[in-house]
């Protein structure tokens, strides 16, 4: 009977090392599942070398109950190409060419021309559509949820260096692995969303599509920094 303490301990830190194991396990099984889901992603995206889809923007600024609703039609093109159409309610167009980004505004007769680093590229939507960026390099990931129909999951990303973005959410088709939702958190509150749908991928795109002439009578500027033109944009 005097040995009955010393059963009960060792029974309870048997039990409690059963549940930290158990704990342990669980945790190594949903870093693998992550791993496998980000690795499904980023091989389809690899895979694509042209893409054609319409999207629609949300944008929702801090202390705002409604948000800017856009559309529009979007090429992307490897290894550094893509388009933005917006058709409504504005019509305007920004393209990324390598590390130029240019912002065409049709009713102002203006178009923009910033240079954008490699790093600024990887992480912007670019990176993440075309599979440029290392997500694991760049993010810490999180599965936080599958749907009602099993077939779409919810990635949760946060930037390993911090900037104005505090999080990005994947909503991703397992059926395809591709993005039907991209949603960005930035730290001031703001939220921007995208909306995927009608792929098209790999299709040959015209050299043209990545050509946007600019009127004579159109004024150009150069920007060496980040835009001083505040609005939702791609980029």
């Amino acid at each position: 009977m005097k040995n009955r303490p010393l059963i009960q301990a060792f029974s309870i830190s048997a039990l409690a090392v059963v549940f930290i194991l158990s704990g342990f396990f669980r945790f190594l099984a949903a870093q693998s599942s992550t791993a496998t889901i980000i690795a499904n992603l980023e091989n389809k995206l690899k895979s694509i070398n042209s893409l054609e889809a319409d999207f629609r923007q949300i944008y929702m600024p801090t202390a705002e109950s409604r948000g800017l609703e856009e559309k529009g039609h979007l090429y992307l093109q490897k290894p550094d190409l893509m388009r933005w159409d917006y058709l409504s309610p504005e019509r305007k167009s920004f393209l990324l060419k390598g590390e130029l980004f240019l912002s065409y505004f049709f009713e102002d007769k203006q178009v923009y021309r910033q240079p954008l680093t490699e790093e600024e590229v990887k992480g912007s939507i670019l990176g993440l559509l075309s599979g440029k960026a290392n997500l694991l390099e760049l993010y810490s990931a999180q599965v936080l949820s599958s749907l009602s129909d099993d077939a779409t999951l919810v990635l949760r990303l946060e930037p390993h260096q911090k900037g104005e973005i505090e999080q990005v959410l994947l909503e991703i088709d397992q059926r395809r692995w591709l993005i039907q939702k991209l949603s960005f958190l930035e730290t001031t509150g703001s939220r921007q969303e995208f909306y995927f749908s009608r792929f098209q991928l790999n299709r040959r795109l015209p050299s043209s599509t990545f050509t946007i002439p600019v009127p004579p009578d159109w004024e150009v500027i150069d920007e060496a920094g980040p835009t001083r033109r505040k609005e939702p944009r791609p980029f």
